[in-house]
């Protein structure tokens, strides 16, 4: 097999959109084949849009009738749908690229990863900030140890400002029914797996969650969580949707040196001797004998890397190239973002892992409040 005939499930904003750079020919081996299409406006789409090659099918179920034309498919529909989708594929022996997040809840999330592990087939998800090169950087200092062992974490985002008309582009949005969540569970999720990726996961979080802080509804516009981890060290995550200011802003204290990204500029302080030896050795009251070496490295404005994830799904079924964002990992955003909701209901610090069956009977608990007084 020199290519991957793949199929979109989905074909709202993200799903035209990976849609067409398939049919273009922008995105590695992967071919396009079908696209599934609900709604008669974009089965029209499909036809004015896509080669006429391409099936266009209104459901999932209708798509696997023709299962023998493609090898893999791009599930990009509203959060709660994808466990069951993607479990569709596997079950027709469907290689999967699921986007984010995994579902609207922890517990079919790990359902479907059983599922997915069960399978043997490729399975990825589209936390395309990892190829970013900022963050690429980071993780490599930290792979390399260059900032020693880390001590102190600190995140601020507001980058991703949400008006009132976004809110209501889908009647599933910004709700516990239909997407599970607000801020965390959308915008959120490429950030904290991001968190993840470079810190690992906590033992702790402890979370103050304003709900409905600058929207008229009872899910997250801004939310700030606490987390600690082995060795004591502690980390601050802060996010919100709804403030003016574009603050885009890590920082990353640890013994040999500190990383701070702001946007896309990365100012490094590196220390000798490193500061733990300089605390038990100095023969000074402060920092007097500390060298401090400051370095800035600034990186250019980079075009979304969508193309190089869909290429990287294909290489990794048809070459076994390692995955930029396994699908398994996907979990991992979702389980720090439901362990903050619980966390800010509960109004206690909770360890992880999380109880997947307790968040799920307070999620219940909040959807049926928010069906009330809505």
């Amino acid at each position: 097999m020199q290519e991957v005939r793949a199929a979109v499930i989905g074909t709202g904003v993200m799903g035209r959109k990976y849609a067409q750079m398939i049919a273009e020919g922008k995105a590695g081996a992967l071919r396009l084949t079908a696209v599934v299409c609900r709604s008669a406006g974009a089965q029209q789409w499909a036809k004015d849009t896509l080669p006429d090659t391409v099936r266009v099918c209104p459901s999932a179920d209708q798509l696997y009738d023709y299962a023998e034309e493609f090898d893999a498919v791009l599930v990009v529909t509203p959060h709660k749908t994808h466990p069951a989708l993607v479990m569709q594929a596997f079950a027709h022996g469907k290689h999967v690229l699921c986007d984010k997040p995994s579902a609207n809840a922890l517990a079919p999330a790990l359902e479907m990863n059983r599922a997915a592990e069960e399978s043997g087939l490729v399975f990825a998800m589209m936390f395309h900030q990892r190829r970013y090169k900022k963050y690429m950087r980071l993780k490599k200092l930290l792979d390399d140890g260059v900032l020693g062992e880390v001590k102190r974490v600190q995140l601020e985002n507001s980058r991703y400002f949400r008006t009132w008309m976004y809110h209501r582009s889908g009647s599933w949005r910004s709700s516990w029914a239909g997407e599970g969540g607000g801020a965390l569970l959308n915008q959120g999720q490429h950030i904290l797996d991001i968190w993840q990726w470079l810190f690992g996961m906590p033992e702790s979080i402890y979370a103050v969650i304003p709900y409905g802080k600058y929207n008229d509804f009872m899910v997250d516009d801004e939310a700030t969580l606490l987390m600690e981890y082995p060795q004591q060290r502690t980390a601050t995550f802060i996010l919100s949707t709804g403030e003016g200011s574009y603050t885009e802003r890590l920082e990353i204290v640890g013994t040999k040196g500190t990383a701070l990204l702001e946007e896309d500029t990365l100012t490094l302080h590196t220390y000798t001797p490193d500061t733990e030896t300089y605390r038990r050795t100095a023969d000074c009251t402060e920092r007097q004998q500390l060298t401090e070496t400051t370095t800035t490295e600034q990186f250019a404005p980079q075009a979304e890397p969508y193309p190089e994830m869909l290429a990287n799904f294909a290489d990794a079924i048809l070459h076994g190239t390692p995955l930029t964002a396994p699908g398994v990992e996907g979990v991992r955003a979702l389980e720090l973002t439901d362990a903050a909701y619980l966390s800010a209901w509960l109004g206690e610090k909770l360890t992880l892992p999380l109880d997947a069956n307790r968040f799920e009977q307070e999620l219940q608990k909040h959807i049926q409040e928010e069906q009330t007084n809505g």
